[in-house]
């Protein structure tokens, strides 16, 4: 056991994009930069919540990690961590000293939701959805949305709407990316006897859901344009619709042909996403 375990319990690879979308949301709602208090509490609120989650999610899963070639060597399955309540608690504790940072730098509503992305991910999502329905990774999306919001309303109240657009970015994005994912390792979710959908209904069908969730998700991208004036207008609706074409394109080659490298393709398409339009709309914003 050494730190690097409890690290790895914290997926941080995933961590960046959540924080991402959170600061970004928030240099949106301020039109330029926000105030220093609220963008490094936002910063240390959002990490800490988020690595707490995901270790709580680790710890959660470590049976059916225990069962997938891709995951059976996680510190906990791997057996590297041999007291789980060690776990445990190290993201019980984690998310609460996030929520403790929040409630003392950012407004009572961001604390609300960086509170409520955590409950949905660890308990709607890992506890009640994952293993239970093949639409799990669609509604379990919405912990996601909940950073977009905790960022914009760490600033203001002000233009709900454009809130809730970002926060629909993230969650209609969310399908798209992880079925493709779970094309390519659906004998591994087959194996946990986890319902992702490409284990339920098969590669065919499930490319299906994945084009026609893509076409949900471009007229969401391009609704932020709205927002903007100038130059900045340019500069989104360019990148957007590049964005767009090129993920969708990926995802009727999965159509098409649906192997797990045309999978491999959409999902790489599908990853920079996100962070690429969030990107896009702070520097349109900033213009």
């Amino acid at each position: 056991m050494s730190m690097r375990d409890y690290v790895a319990l914290t997926k941080p690879k995933i961590v960046w994009l959540l924080l991402l979308v959170a600061l970004a949301s928030e240099i949106i709602a301020s039109r330029g930069l926000p105030p220093i208090v609220a963008f490094v509490g936002l910063f240390l609120a959002g990490s800490f919540s988020s690595l707490g989650s995901l270790a709580l999610n680790s710890y959660l899963e470590m049976d059916v990690d225990a069962k997938m070639k891709r995951t059976r060597n996680r510190p906990l399955p791997g057996l590297r961590i041999v007291q789980p309540r060690r776990a445990l608690a190290f993201g019980l504790s984690l998310v609460a000293l996030g929520l403790a940072i929040s409630w003392l730098t950012l407004t009572p509503l961001a604390t609300l939701f960086i509170g409520l992305g955590a409950l949905v991910y660890v308990q709607v999502y890992t506890v009640w959805l994952k293993p239970r329905t093949s639409w799990n990774i669609v509604l379990g999306g919405f912990a996601g949305s909940c950073c977009a919001l905790a960022g914009w309303y760490a600033i203001t109240t002000a233009d709900p709407l454009i809130a809730w657009v970002l926060a629909a970015l993230v969650f209609v994005w969310t399908p798209s990316h992880f079925w493709s994912l779970a094309v390519i390792t659906e004998e591994d979710y087959s194996a946990a006897g986890i319902p992702m959908l490409p284990s339920v209904v098969g590669e065919k069908k499930a490319a299906k859901f994945i084009v026609v969730n893509t076409l949900l998700l471009i007229p969401i991208s391009l609704l932020f344009f709205l927002y903007l004036a100038g130059t900045g207008e340019v500069v989104y609706l360019v990148g957007a619709l590049f964005l767009d074409i090129l993920l969708l394109a990926t995802n009727i080659k999965l159509l098409i042909t649906p192997t797990k490298s045309n999978a491999l393709l959409a999902f790489k398409a599908s990853s920079p996403f996100l962070a690429v339009i969030f990107i896009l709309a702070c520097v349109s914003v900033l213009l």
